[in-house]
């Protein structure tokens, strides 16, 4: 029953990197792919080179913190040297309400641009 219940969490953290990666301007495939690889190879290919189930909860939480890891590379690295708004904004171009971690516009990937004085 964990098992099924860490599965569905690991989908839902890999949908939520992938959704800030887009509105960060980084590939939403790569990132969410390069979280749930890792999770995978952490979780299950220590168990493989270790052979020993007592093994199996400090791996769960190594896997757990590269995924961590990997959402706070994209939330705070990727597209850190853009412009940011001070919150949820409006694109110029399509009008789409982006939340305020987007720096691009996550429907036409317009750069955000500060508001003319």
């Amino acid at each position: 029953m964990f098992e099924l219940f860490e599965i569905f969490a690991i989908f839902v953290a890999v949908g939520a990197i992938a959704t800030l990666a887009r509105g960060r301007g980084a590939s939403p495939v790569v990132m969410g792919s390069i979280a749930a690889v890792g999770w995978v190879l952490v979780k299950y290919g220590g168990l493989f080179f270790l052979r020993s189930g007592e093994y199996a909860y400090p791996l769960m939480l190594a896997a757990w913190i590269w995924v961590a890891l990997v959402g706070g590379y994209v939330r705070f690295v990727v597209g850190a040297s853009r412009p940011k708004p001070d919150g949820r904004w409006n694109c110029a171009s399509c009008r789409f309400f982006n939340e305020a971690s987007s720096v691009i516009c996550e429907a036409c990937q317009q750069p955000w641009q500060p508001p003319a004085s």
